[in-house]
Protein backbone atom coordinates (compact mmCIF):
# COMPACT_ATOMS: atom_id res chain seq x y z
CA UNK A 1 0.00 0.00 0.00
CA UNK A 2 2.80 2.42 0.85
CA UNK A 3 4.44 1.73 -2.53
CA UNK A 4 1.20 2.56 -4.35
CA UNK A 5 0.88 5.78 -2.40
CA UNK A 6 4.43 6.74 -3.32
CA UNK A 7 3.55 6.22 -6.97
CA UNK A 8 0.81 8.84 -6.72
CA UNK A 9 -2.27 6.83 -5.82
CA UNK A 10 -4.47 8.29 -3.07
CA UNK A 11 -7.23 6.28 -1.39
CA UNK A 12 -8.68 2.99 -2.53
CA UNK A 13 -12.05 3.96 -1.03
CA UNK A 14 -12.43 6.51 -3.83
CA UNK A 15 -12.86 3.68 -6.34
CA UNK A 16 -16.06 1.62 -6.45
CA UNK A 17 -14.14 -1.28 -7.96
CA UNK A 18 -11.71 -1.47 -5.05
CA UNK A 19 -8.08 -2.51 -5.65
CA UNK A 20 -8.84 -3.89 -9.11
CA UNK A 21 -9.99 -0.50 -10.38
CA UNK A 22 -7.28 1.28 -8.44
CA UNK A 23 -4.52 -0.82 -9.98
CA UNK A 24 -5.95 -0.45 -13.50
CA UNK A 25 -5.40 3.34 -13.44
CA UNK A 26 -2.19 5.16 -14.19
CA UNK A 27 -0.50 6.81 -11.22
CA UNK A 28 -1.42 10.29 -12.44
CA UNK A 29 -5.00 9.19 -12.94
CA UNK A 30 -5.04 7.68 -9.48
CA UNK A 31 -3.99 10.98 -8.00
CA UNK A 32 -6.44 13.10 -9.90
CA UNK A 33 -9.48 10.88 -10.54
CA UNK A 34 -10.99 11.03 -7.05
CA UNK A 35 -10.91 14.83 -6.94
CA UNK A 36 -12.44 15.08 -10.41
CA UNK A 37 -15.17 12.60 -9.51
CA UNK A 38 -15.84 14.37 -6.24
CA UNK A 39 -16.05 17.70 -8.06
CA UNK A 40 -18.47 16.31 -10.62
CA UNK A 41 -20.58 14.79 -7.86
CA UNK A 42 -20.76 18.04 -5.93
CA UNK A 43 -21.62 20.00 -9.10
CA UNK A 44 -24.38 17.53 -9.99
CA UNK A 45 -25.88 17.69 -6.51
CA UNK A 46 -25.70 21.48 -6.54
CA UNK A 47 -27.42 21.64 -9.94
CA UNK A 48 -30.21 19.34 -8.74
CA UNK A 49 -30.60 21.40 -5.58
CA UNK A 50 -30.75 24.61 -7.61
CA UNK A 51 -33.48 23.21 -9.86
CA UNK A 52 -35.50 22.13 -6.84
CA UNK A 53 -35.13 25.53 -5.22
CA UNK A 54 -36.17 27.28 -8.42
CA UNK A 55 -39.28 25.10 -8.62
CA UNK A 56 -40.14 25.80 -4.98
CA UNK A 57 -39.60 29.55 -5.47
CA UNK A 58 -41.74 29.54 -8.62
CA UNK A 59 -44.62 27.82 -6.81
CA UNK A 60 -44.31 29.97 -3.68
CA UNK A 61 -44.56 33.14 -5.78
CA UNK A 62 -47.97 32.09 -7.10
CA UNK A 63 -51.20 33.23 -5.50
CA UNK A 64 -53.87 30.82 -4.28
CA UNK A 65 -55.97 31.58 -7.35
CA UNK A 66 -53.05 30.92 -9.68
CA UNK A 67 -52.27 27.64 -7.92
CA UNK A 68 -55.91 26.57 -8.22
CA UNK A 69 -55.91 27.43 -11.92
CA UNK A 70 -52.69 25.41 -12.30
CA UNK A 71 -54.45 22.47 -10.65
CA UNK A 72 -57.37 22.83 -13.10
CA UNK A 73 -54.91 22.81 -15.99
CA UNK A 74 -53.28 19.64 -14.66
CA UNK A 75 -56.69 17.94 -14.41
CA UNK A 76 -57.62 18.96 -17.96
CA UNK A 77 -54.24 18.00 -19.40
CA UNK A 78 -54.11 14.56 -17.80
CA UNK A 79 -57.79 13.99 -18.54
CA UNK A 80 -57.11 14.61 -22.24
CA UNK A 81 -54.11 12.29 -22.09
CA UNK A 82 -56.19 9.53 -20.49
CA UNK A 83 -58.83 9.93 -23.19
CA UNK A 84 -56.24 9.81 -25.99
CA UNK A 85 -54.71 6.66 -24.50
CA UNK A 86 -58.19 5.11 -24.57
CA UNK A 87 -57.67 4.78 -28.34
CA UNK A 88 -54.74 2.44 -27.73
CA UNK A 89 -55.56 -1.22 -27.10
CA UNK A 90 -54.68 -2.60 -23.67
CA UNK A 91 -53.64 0.76 -22.22
CA UNK A 92 -56.80 2.46 -21.08
CA UNK A 93 -59.09 3.23 -18.17
CA UNK A 94 -61.33 0.46 -16.89
CA UNK A 95 -64.78 1.08 -15.41
CA UNK A 96 -66.77 -1.82 -13.92
CA UNK A 97 -64.49 -4.31 -15.65
CA UNK A 98 -64.98 -2.79 -19.12
CA UNK A 99 -62.64 -0.39 -20.93
CA UNK A 100 -63.75 3.24 -21.11
CA UNK A 101 -64.76 3.96 -24.69
CA UNK A 102 -63.05 6.81 -26.58
CA UNK A 103 -66.20 8.87 -27.07
CA UNK A 104 -67.89 11.84 -25.41
CA UNK A 105 -68.84 9.91 -22.28
CA UNK A 106 -65.35 8.44 -22.25
CA UNK A 107 -63.88 11.95 -22.24
CA UNK A 108 -66.05 12.92 -19.26
CA UNK A 109 -65.01 9.71 -17.49
CA UNK A 110 -61.36 10.55 -18.18
CA UNK A 111 -61.82 14.05 -16.71
CA UNK A 112 -63.59 12.55 -13.69
CA UNK A 113 -60.77 10.06 -13.13
CA UNK A 114 -58.21 12.86 -13.57
CA UNK A 115 -59.92 15.02 -10.92
CA UNK A 116 -60.21 12.09 -8.50
CA UNK A 117 -56.55 11.22 -9.02
CA UNK A 118 -55.36 14.84 -8.61
CA UNK A 119 -57.14 15.05 -5.26
CA UNK A 120 -55.81 11.61 -4.21
CA UNK A 121 -59.35 10.47 -3.37
CA UNK A 122 -59.31 7.23 -5.38
CA UNK A 123 -62.92 5.99 -5.31
CA UNK A 124 -62.00 2.89 -7.31
CA UNK A 125 -64.96 3.01 -9.72
CA UNK A 126 -62.51 3.79 -12.54
CA UNK A 127 -59.01 2.30 -12.44
CA UNK A 128 -56.01 2.73 -14.75
CA UNK A 129 -54.49 -0.06 -16.77
CA UNK A 130 -51.21 -0.36 -18.60
CA UNK A 131 -49.20 2.80 -19.19
CA UNK A 132 -52.07 4.86 -17.74
CA UNK A 133 -50.87 3.86 -14.28
CA UNK A 134 -47.67 5.86 -14.75
CA UNK A 135 -49.69 8.93 -15.73
CA UNK A 136 -51.92 8.45 -12.69
CA UNK A 137 -48.91 8.33 -10.39
CA UNK A 138 -47.41 11.47 -11.97
CA UNK A 139 -50.72 13.34 -11.70
CA UNK A 140 -51.18 12.27 -8.09
CA UNK A 141 -47.73 13.60 -7.17
CA UNK A 142 -48.37 16.86 -9.01
CA UNK A 143 -51.74 17.28 -7.32
CA UNK A 144 -50.25 16.67 -3.87
CA UNK A 145 -47.56 19.29 -4.53
CA UNK A 146 -50.12 21.86 -5.64
CA UNK A 147 -52.39 21.21 -2.66
CA UNK A 148 -49.39 21.36 -0.34
CA UNK A 149 -48.53 24.79 -1.72
CA UNK A 150 -52.13 25.95 -1.24
CA UNK A 151 -52.17 24.74 2.37
CA UNK A 152 -48.83 26.44 3.03
CA UNK A 153 -50.27 29.66 1.58
CA UNK A 154 -53.17 29.56 4.04
CA UNK A 155 -50.84 28.74 6.94
CA UNK A 156 -48.38 31.49 6.02
CA UNK A 157 -51.28 33.93 5.65
CA UNK A 158 -52.40 33.16 9.17
CA UNK A 159 -48.85 33.46 10.45
CA UNK A 160 -48.49 36.85 8.79
CA UNK A 161 -51.68 38.01 10.49
CA UNK A 162 -50.46 36.80 13.90
CA UNK A 163 -47.03 38.38 13.41
CA UNK A 164 -48.63 41.63 12.26
CA UNK A 165 -50.82 41.67 15.37
CA UNK A 166 -47.77 41.05 17.58
CA UNK A 167 -45.91 43.90 15.87
CA UNK A 168 -48.90 46.20 16.30
CA UNK A 169 -49.15 45.44 20.03
CA UNK A 170 -45.39 45.86 20.46
CA UNK A 171 -45.51 49.16 18.56
CA UNK A 172 -48.35 50.47 20.69
CA UNK A 173 -46.46 49.44 23.82
CA UNK A 174 -43.41 51.29 22.54
CA UNK A 175 -45.45 54.44 21.95
CA UNK A 176 -46.91 54.13 25.42
CA UNK A 177 -43.45 53.76 26.97
CA UNK A 178 -42.18 56.82 25.10
CA UNK A 179 -45.06 58.94 26.37
CA UNK A 180 -44.66 57.63 29.92
CA UNK A 181 -40.91 58.18 29.94
CA UNK A 182 -41.26 61.72 28.61
CA UNK A 183 -43.73 62.45 31.40
CA UNK A 184 -41.30 61.05 33.98
CA UNK A 185 -38.43 63.10 32.54
CA UNK A 186 -40.54 66.26 32.73
CA UNK A 187 -41.49 65.45 36.34
CA UNK A 188 -37.82 65.02 37.24
CA UNK A 189 -36.95 68.30 35.54
CA UNK A 190 -39.61 70.17 37.49
CA UNK A 191 -38.42 68.60 40.76
CA UNK A 192 -34.78 69.44 40.03
CA UNK A 193 -35.66 73.02 39.13
CA UNK A 194 -37.64 73.38 42.37
CA UNK A 195 -34.65 72.18 44.39
CA UNK A 196 -32.38 74.91 43.04
CA UNK A 197 -34.81 77.84 43.15
CA UNK A 198 -33.95 80.48 45.75
CA UNK A 199 -30.27 79.50 45.88
CA UNK A 200 -27.56 81.77 44.62
CA UNK A 201 -25.30 78.75 44.26
CA UNK A 202 -27.09 75.74 42.80
CA UNK A 203 -26.96 72.71 45.10
CA UNK A 204 -24.77 69.84 43.85
CA UNK A 205 -27.78 67.52 43.90
CA UNK A 206 -29.54 69.62 41.25
CA UNK A 207 -26.50 69.53 38.99
CA UNK A 208 -26.16 65.75 39.41
CA UNK A 209 -29.84 65.24 38.62
CA UNK A 210 -29.46 67.39 35.54
CA UNK A 211 -26.74 65.10 34.18
CA UNK A 212 -28.73 61.92 34.77
CA UNK A 213 -31.91 63.45 33.33
CA UNK A 214 -29.99 64.56 30.24
CA UNK A 215 -28.75 61.03 29.54
CA UNK A 216 -32.25 59.57 29.93
CA UNK A 217 -33.75 62.29 27.76
CA UNK A 218 -31.27 61.56 24.95
CA UNK A 219 -32.52 57.97 24.85
CA UNK A 220 -36.15 59.07 24.51
CA UNK A 221 -35.16 61.60 21.89
CA UNK A 222 -33.57 58.79 19.90
CA UNK A 223 -36.87 56.88 20.06
CA UNK A 224 -38.86 59.86 18.77
CA UNK A 225 -36.28 60.46 16.06
CA UNK A 226 -36.66 56.85 14.89
CA UNK A 227 -40.44 57.20 14.81
CA UNK A 228 -40.06 60.06 12.34
CA UNK A 229 -37.18 58.81 10.21
CA UNK A 230 -37.34 54.99 10.35
CA UNK A 231 -40.95 54.14 11.06
CA UNK A 232 -41.68 50.41 10.95
CA UNK A 233 -45.25 51.47 11.45
CA UNK A 234 -46.65 54.99 11.23
CA UNK A 235 -48.35 56.09 14.47
CA UNK A 236 -51.67 57.87 14.48
CA UNK A 237 -51.40 61.63 14.15
CA UNK A 238 -53.13 62.17 17.50
CA UNK A 239 -50.63 59.93 19.28
CA UNK A 240 -47.67 61.48 17.47
CA UNK A 241 -48.94 64.99 18.26
CA UNK A 242 -49.14 64.11 21.97
CA UNK A 243 -45.56 62.79 21.87
CA UNK A 244 -44.24 65.88 20.08
CA UNK A 245 -46.09 68.17 22.50
CA UNK A 246 -44.55 66.34 25.46
CA UNK A 247 -41.14 66.56 23.81
CA UNK A 248 -41.46 70.32 23.31
CA UNK A 249 -42.56 70.72 26.95
CA UNK A 250 -39.55 68.70 28.15
CA UNK A 251 -37.22 70.91 26.14
CA UNK A 252 -38.70 74.04 27.72
CA UNK A 253 -38.33 72.60 31.22
CA UNK A 254 -34.79 71.51 30.39
CA UNK A 255 -33.83 75.04 29.35
CA UNK A 256 -35.32 76.38 32.59
CA UNK A 257 -33.25 73.93 34.62
CA UNK A 258 -30.10 74.87 32.72
CA UNK A 259 -30.64 78.51 33.60
CA UNK A 260 -31.46 77.58 37.18
CA UNK A 261 -28.21 75.68 37.76
CA UNK A 262 -26.21 78.26 35.78
CA UNK A 263 -24.84 75.51 33.52
CA UNK A 264 -22.95 77.69 31.12
CA UNK A 265 -21.00 76.01 28.32
CA UNK A 266 -17.60 76.65 29.94
CA UNK A 267 -18.80 75.19 33.26
CA UNK A 268 -20.45 72.05 31.94
CA UNK A 269 -18.94 68.69 32.75
CA UNK A 270 -18.09 66.33 29.92
CA UNK A 271 -21.05 63.90 30.40
CA UNK A 272 -23.52 66.77 30.45
CA UNK A 273 -21.92 68.48 27.46
CA UNK A 274 -21.98 65.23 25.43
CA UNK A 275 -25.66 64.69 26.23
CA UNK A 276 -26.54 68.28 25.31
CA UNK A 277 -24.71 68.00 21.99
CA UNK A 278 -26.59 64.78 21.19
CA UNK A 279 -29.90 66.43 22.15
CA UNK A 280 -29.15 69.42 19.95
CA UNK A 281 -28.17 67.24 17.00
CA UNK A 282 -31.22 64.97 17.21
CA UNK A 283 -33.69 67.78 17.82
CA UNK A 284 -32.16 69.77 14.97
CA UNK A 285 -33.34 67.02 12.60
CA UNK A 286 -36.91 67.18 13.93
CA UNK A 287 -38.45 69.95 11.88
CA UNK A 288 -41.30 70.30 9.45
CA UNK A 289 -38.97 70.54 6.46
CA UNK A 290 -36.46 67.89 7.61
CA UNK A 291 -38.46 64.72 8.20
CA UNK A 292 -38.97 62.54 5.08
CA UNK A 293 -42.75 62.27 5.40
CA UNK A 294 -45.38 64.97 5.09
CA UNK A 295 -47.33 65.56 8.31
CA UNK A 296 -50.30 67.71 9.26
CA UNK A 297 -49.62 71.45 9.91
CA UNK A 298 -50.13 71.01 13.66
CA UNK A 299 -47.43 68.34 13.80
CA UNK A 300 -45.05 70.47 11.76
CA UNK A 301 -45.62 73.33 14.21
CA UNK A 302 -44.61 71.12 17.15
CA UNK A 303 -41.52 69.96 15.25
CA UNK A 304 -40.43 73.56 14.63
CA UNK A 305 -40.91 74.37 18.32
CA UNK A 306 -38.70 71.42 19.26
CA UNK A 307 -35.99 72.59 16.88
CA UNK A 308 -36.15 76.14 18.28
CA UNK A 309 -35.83 74.81 21.85
CA UNK A 310 -32.80 72.75 20.78
CA UNK A 311 -31.10 75.90 19.51
CA UNK A 312 -31.43 77.46 22.96
CA UNK A 313 -29.71 74.47 24.56
CA UNK A 314 -26.76 74.65 22.16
Amino acid sequence: MSLLQELGYTNVRHYPGGLAEWNSLEPSQGADAPSHRAGRGVAARFEKSSRSLRLIDALSDQTVGELFWLWIQIVLLFGAMYWLIDWLPGQTLVSNGAPVRPNGWGFLSALYFSAVTATSVGYGDIVPAGATRLLAIAESVAGLIIFGCVVSKFVSRRQEQVIGEIHRIAFEDRLGRVRTNLHLVRTELVAAAASCEGHDIPPPAATARLESIAMIFVGELHAVHDLLYRPQQTPDEAVLEAILASLASVFREFNELLRCVHAERAERRLPLQSSLEAMSRLAGEICGDCVPRQYAPALRTWMDQIQQAAREIA
